[in-house]
This record gives structure tokens, sequence and C-alpha cells, in this order.
């Protein structure tokens, strides 16, 4: 069984430098790569207190950062996780990916998913209020990606035959599945728990033997919202804070339901229909049990055990994206010496 490397986060946020992410991640071998994700919003809506942030929603371009950050670093793998093909078209995503690797001497991570509404809907590029019925431009775009990394697109785009980068899928139900198992170097789901992590493991690879592909080469991966740091209580006490608590609403129906709780939205989790003046009163309304279920939390050593249940799932890289580090100045060093602890055990 392979060992479990770990991910780092990258901010996507002025008031925490991203370099100084970058940099970090690679001066420490014990990080295998650094992550951002792709975001036009926050995750916890304006009205909430943000700790050491001013605005959830002021947020940097993320594949602008990743090209600074690999030509500023030298070993740590870099990716996002992730985007989606309908803020940037195939042909954009292909040749961004491939520039961010011929900066850095190493291929970026390329994370695709579906679009999240509350990344989406806000700025009219998708109507959806869910994650569901997306397989219309999912299926091409995958298509147009493989197509063009392996130089049978219409027209060749020079830039992926020298600089090539591999392609992670954020796939959950079945079709995405399969899809990632067709066309991935990587498979990225967010926050599953590990028997759920086995039996879609089990399922994709199921689908890449049946696509003639070997099972082995899309490599299980996850990505966790955590909240670290040096002690339980410590860490427990960031799941009290307002903006990790707000984490939660990503669980959706299922996951309020799962803790006997009606989830409190009409519809998938959208920061920004969230009312300023109703959102602490939301954060704070949220069950504790499923706040310390969407968000990964305890002492190092509770978190490794944690991760030990993945890599027994068959789980191989962990990005750990904390949400902690930002409710108060000194977060991003503790959630660092968390990290550290996790990884050397």
């Amino acid at each position: 069984m392979s060992r479990l490397t770990l991910g780092a986060p990258i901010s996507v946020y002025p008031e925490a430098d991203p370099l100084d992410d970058v940099r970090w991640a690679d001066a420490h071998e014990e990080i295998a790569a650094a992550w951002l994700v792709d975001h036009l919003q926050g995750w916890f809506p304006r009205g909430v207190h943000g700790g050491a942030l001013a605005d959830p929603h002021r947020i940097l371009e993320p594949l602008s950062l990743l090209a600074a950050g690999a030509a500023t670093s030298r070993r740590v793998e870099l990716g996002v996780a992730v985007t989606d093909p309908v803020r940037r078209s195939a042909v954009a995503l292909a040749q961004t990916a491939s520039t961010v690797g011929w900066l850095g001497g190493r291929p970026m991570l390329l994370g695709l998913g579906v679009g999240d509404p509350g990344q989406l809907r806000p700025f009219g590029l998708h109507p959806g209020l869910e994650r569901t019925g997306r397989l219309s431009y999912m299926r091409p775009a995958l298509a147009a990606l493989d197509e063009l990394r392996a130089g049978r697109a219409n027209a060749p785009l020079g830039v992926v035959e020298v600089s090539p980068f591999l392609l992670y899928v954020a796939a959950h139900g079945p079709r995405m599945l399969e899809l990632t198992a067709a066309h991935a170097d990587g498979w990225v789901p967010t926050s599953l728990a590990p028997e759920a992590y086995r039996a879609g493991l089990d399922v994709l690879r199921g689908h890449a033997e049946r696509a003639g592909r070997d099972p082995a080469s899309v490599r299980p991966t996850l990505f966790v919202w955590t909240a670290l740091a040096s002690t339980r209580a410590e860490s427990v006490a960031l799941l009290r804070h307002p903006s990790v608590r707000a984490v939660a609403l990503y669980r959706g129906r299922d996951g309020f339901a799962r803790h006997g709780a009606t989830y409190p939205l009409p519809h998938s989790y959208i920061p920004n229909d969230v009312p300023p003046d109703r959102a602490a009163s939301l954060a704070a309304a949220i069950p504790d049990a499923v706040v310390a279920d969407a968000v990964l939390h305890g002492s190092p050593e509770d978190v490794r055990e944690r991760l030990e249940a993945y890599r027994e799932a068959g789980c191989e890289h962990v990005i750990c994206y904390d949400v902690g580090r930002f409710t108060d100045p000194e977060g991003t060093a503790r959630f660092r010496e968390a990290l550290l602890s996790v990884a050397r055990m």
C-alpha cells in the first residue's frame, strides 16, 4: 500500500501571502504539493466575522498565483483544486497549465470539476442552483483536454507538447467517476468519509479496467477542509469560529440529515445569497456535529489516525486546505506547525 503524502494550501487572499505559502511548502520535504482553490467568492458570507480576513470575497486570481509560485520554487508540486470549464475553455486551461509547468520545470496539477454554484451563479456564468446536470460541458471539456494532451486536436497547442500537465478530476457521482477513469491522472473528491472513499475508488478502478486503462494510473487524492493546531483543545476551539463553521454548509442536505439536522438553505450553498444580517446567526445555528464532520480537526495524533483510515481506503495524497488559519493573525504559523507534526508521524 502506498505511503500517504500531504498537500498544503496556498492562500488566495492578499492578507496571507500566497507566495510565502509556496516558498514554505517548497522548503519542507515533508510537503509533497501545494494547492489553491479557484474561487470568485469566499467560503463564508459577508456578515460573518472573518478573523484575519477583511472581506471573504476579496480573492486573487489563482492561476496567476500558481505561475508566480512556479517561477519562484523548485520542488513542490503545484495544483488547483479545482477550477471548471465554464470560466475558462479547455484550450485556455491547457495553455495556462502548460505555461505554469514550463515556468516551474515540473507538470502543473490541473484539477477540474463541474463548478460550484456559489462561484458561478452570482456572476451569471451558470444558472444552476445545484452541481447536478452539468455533464453537457464536462464531457466535451475532458475529451478536448485529452485530445490536446495527446496531440490529436484539429490544431496543435505547441506548449502542451513541450510542457505537459496532469489532469485531476473532482468526481462524486457515478457518471463523473466514469469520466475520471477515462480521462484523468488523478481523482480528487471533497471530504468523503473513508468508507465512501473506498467505495468510490472501487467504482473508479472498475471503470478504468473496462476502459482499457491501468487502474493504478489514476492517483487517488482527497481534498479536506481542516482546522489544525498543536493540541486537540486548540483545534476544537477553532470549530467555534463562524468562518470555520460556514464550511459545513457545503455538506448539503445529506450531510445535515446524517446528524438528524435539517439543512437551513433552500438549495446548494451560495454565500452571496445569504443576507449579511442573517449570516452570523446561520453559522451559529449549524449543529456542532455537522461542523466536526465537515472539518478535519484534532491533535496531530488525532489527525494522523484519521488520515490513516483514508490511506487504508486507498488514498495516496490528501490536500489539507486549512480554514482555521484565517481565524486570527497567528493562524498560519499554528497550522504549519501542526501540519508538519502530522507529516512527520
